[in-house]
């Protein structure tokens, strides 16, 4: 499911909130942020297993509606419960043929530019708590047949089942943009 808005005049707030199989999407806009659609239609959450003492989460998915790139600057991320988990990494995919963008095997780098392949372009990389404001630079071109969207992948030092996990997608103008999902 798509949830699309109009852009909306500068000072004013739109919020639109749909519950999907258990999935929370709320999408917001303020000024120039109504090009950039925000929304969760296949989260897929990969719990620690083996030798992996880390959980994945990928299927969100941002799309550049507009004309014009948008920079991204910020990703926030916030859970609750909050039991002192650590998140670790943000990154951007790509995926091909309007399919939901997914991590793919082709490495990572911290490069601001659009990601070349189906792989990972690194946004962030450390340690910090729910709520933090993970700060990078990437570019979100127009969305195009064969470009249609961006994936974010988040990787989180524990186990997340069974949080609450809120998105915000914050651009370079101040502007930003939520989703929200159970997992």
């Amino acid at each position: 499911m798509f949830l699309v808005t109009d852009i909306i005049p500068a000072g004013a707030w739109f919020t639109d909130t749909e519950v999907i199989e258990g999935i929370s999407i709320t999408t917001g806009s303020w000024g120039d942020a109504g090009s950039l659609m925000v929304t969760a239609d296949q989260p897929l959450l990969k719990p620690p297993a083996g030798n992996h003492a880390k959980t994945v989460l990928s299927g969100i998915t941002v799309n550049n509606t507009g004309s014009a790139p948008l920079e991204v600057t910020g990703i926030r991320v916030s859970w609750d419960p909050d039991d002192g988990e650590m998140i670790r990494e943000a990154a951007f995919t790509r995926g091909k043929g309007g399919e939901a963008p997914r991590a793919g095997p082709k490495g990572a780098g911290s490069n601001p530019e659009p990601a070349g392949d189906e792989g990972f372009t690194v946004f962030w990389s450390g340690e910090a708590v729910s709520g933090h404001l993970l700060e990078g630079q990437a570019q979100l071109g127009p969305a195009t047949r064969d470009d249609p969207a961006r994936g974010i992948l988040l990787t989180f030092g524990s186990n997340m089942e069974g949080k609450s996990l809120v998105c915000t997608i914050i651009l370079d103008d101040g502007n930003e943009k939520e989703v929200r999902l159970q997992v």
